[in-house]
């Protein structure tokens, strides 16, 4: 740099002078060499970076993906325990055993599905549906004891016959 330098100041070149410009374009500009190695560096960050967002964007698909199939089954389930209730199944377990889940969950119309799927175990299966089942007796609650009359349970208790 000097020789350059040199012939552009003349006379007025001195060594300081010399330094203090060599400092001065230190600041302001960067070599050739560090320039390349920066624009490396930051290329490879890049890289890093764009692989990290490709990661994260793959991360949230699959996300997405499973929250919708949760979201899916919720619906599914509730569907189907909405069905076996107006259909008067006594017991869901029972029920849920029974049928082809799996083939109802994947079938174009799960509703109507689960429709002619508990109706087809209704005829099966009556057991399992049933209206309203009469309540057990309870004592002291009717106008008449179980097994008749008053006074055929008293000649019963005390071992006498029909009169």
């Amino acid at each position: 740099m000097q020789e350059w330098l040199k012939e552009l100041l003349g006379e007025a070149y001195t060594p300081q002078l010399e330094e203090s410009l060599t400092a001065a374009l230190a600041q302001r500009f960067v070599n050739k060499e560090e320039l390349d190695a920066r624009q490396a560096k930051w290329k490879t960050e890049l890289e890093t970076a764009r692989a990290q967002v490709a990661d994260w964007k793959q991360q949230a698909e699959q996300a997405r993906k499973s929250a919708e199939e949760q979201v899916a089954a919720a619906r599914f389930d509730a569907a189907l325990d909405t069905a076996i209730g107006r259909a008067g199944g006594r017991s869901e377990k029972a029920i849920r055993a029974l049928l082809d889940l799996e083939g109802l969950r994947t079938s174009a119309d799960p509703e109507g599905a689960i429709a002619a799927a508990l109706e087809q175990l209704e005829q099966e299966n009556g057991y399992l549906f049933g209206g309203i089942t009469p309540p057990p007796y309870a004592a002291g609650t009717g106008a008449s004891a179980p097994g008749g009359e008053p006074d055929e349970v008293l000649r019963r208790a005390f071992g006498l016959g029909r009169v």
